[in-house]
C-alpha cells in the first residue's frame, strides 16, 4: 500500500533508451573493370558533346586529356570521335545527302553510347566500337558485348 492507503498502479511507465541509428554498412565494393564516377562522367560527356558540335572536337580533347588516366574515358571518347569522323566522311562523299539520311541514327547511336557510358558500360557503337576497342581493350578484353 502507498502513503494514501492506495495500492500502487499496476502500470507503471517505464523509461526506454532512445532508439539507435541503424549500423552503417560499408559501401559496396565495384565489380572489377566498373570506372569510377568522373570515368563515367567524362565516357558519357565525350559522345553528348556530339549534340553541340558534331563529335569532333570534344571527342578529341577529352582523349588526349585522359587517355592515360581512364581507359574507359579514352575508349568511349575514341570511338565518339571514330563515330564522327565516319559520318563527315559519309556526309562529303555523299556531298551532303548523307547528313540528311543519317543524322538521326548518328545522334541516337550517340545517345545510347552516353547513357550507356554513364551506367559504366563498355558499349560499342557499330562500325566503330571494335577498332577503339581495340585500341584501349579495358578490364576483360575477351569480354566486350
Amino acid at each position: 500500500m502507498s502513503m494514501n492507503g492506495q495500492p500502487p498502479p499496476s502500470h507503471v511507465p517505464v523509461a526506454r533508451p532512445p532508439p539507435q541509428p541503424p549500423t552503417p554498412q560499408p559501401p559496396m565494393a565495384r565489380p572489377v573493370g566498373y570506372p569510377d564516377d568522373d570515368a563515367r562522367l567524362f565516357g558519357a560527356a565525350a559522345h553528348a558533346v556530339s549534340f553541340v558540335e558534331g563529335g569532333l572536337i570534344g571527342p578529341l580533347a577529352i582523349y588526349l586529356q585522359k587517355k592515360d588516366e581512364s581507359e574507359f574515358v579514352a575508349f568511349h571518347a575514341l570511338q565518339s570521335l571514330y563515330f564522327g569522323l565516319a559520318f563527315l566522311l559519309l556526309t562529303t562523299i555523299t556531298c551532303g545527302l548523307g547528313a540528311l539520311i543519317f543524322v538521326w541514327p548518328y545522334l541516337i547511336y550517340e545517345a545510347i553510347a552516353a547513357l550507356r557510358a554513364y551506367e559504366g558500360e563498355w558499349y560499342e557503337l557499330p562500325l566503330v566500337g571494335r577498332r577503339a576497342r581495340a585500341k584501349h581493350p579495358g578490364p576483360l578484353a575477351t569480354d566486350h558485348r
